[in-house]
């Protein structure tokens, strides 16, 4: 599966060294949003941060456990997001699909647009059966991406998870091979 996911408006492409400027900007300008929702973006803040960030992206990938993109504007060319298929070594037949674009990027339907690529990208592998959401329940606009992606929800687990000093929700959202192939 070597070829990048792309669609008429955006490209999803492994990020390189030659991106820790774009993505240390995208950081920037989603820095409120990032701050309440995900707890890895404090490590892209610098450019040097966001070089980290990068190469531990790209052994995970040669690992084989987790593949991480940058979601690009076809037409220009811009970061707009980072899209991630998570988890893929540590349970069988399983994936967990992250991703968020960046404030100023956000209402053009990049997200739906980026998620159902990855979606695609994680369901031409064999052995998968389900790819999986966790979401902020305070999080309307991420719940609207993923299900216009097709994923159903399936719960709510509480306290699942320590941000910015407290114990938060996490909404769980799937998307089964089945449901996918369907659509």
């Amino acid at each position: 599966m070597s070829a990048s996911p792309k669609s008429r408006r955006l490209h999803l492409r492994p990020l390189a060294e030659a991106d820790a400027g774009a993505l240390r900007a995208a950081v920037d300008a989603s820095r409120e949003v990032l701050r309440r929702r995900l707890r890895w973006g404090g490590e892209a803040a610098t450019v040097e941060g966001s070089r980290g960030f990068i190469a531990a992206a790209a052994r995970d990938r040669r690992l084989g456990g987790r593949e991480v993109y940058g979601v690009f504007e076809g037409r220009t060319g811009a970061l707009a997001g980072v899209a991630a298929l998570q988890g893929l070594l540590s349970a069988p037949g399983l994936a967990e699909l992250s991703l968020w674009i960046r404030a100023d990027r956000q209402g053009r339907g990049y997200g739906v647009e980026a998620g159902r690529l990855l979606a695609a990208r994680a369901f031409r592998r064999a052995e998968l059966q389900k790819v999986y959401a966790r979401l902020d329940p305070g999080n309307r606009a991420a719940r609207k991406v993923i299900q216009r992606c097709g994923f159903r929800y399936e719960g709510c687990l509480r306290h699942e998870k320590r941000l910015n000093g407290r114990w938060i929700d996490q909404e769980c959202w799937g998307l089964l091979r089945s449901e996918w192939r369907s659509r």
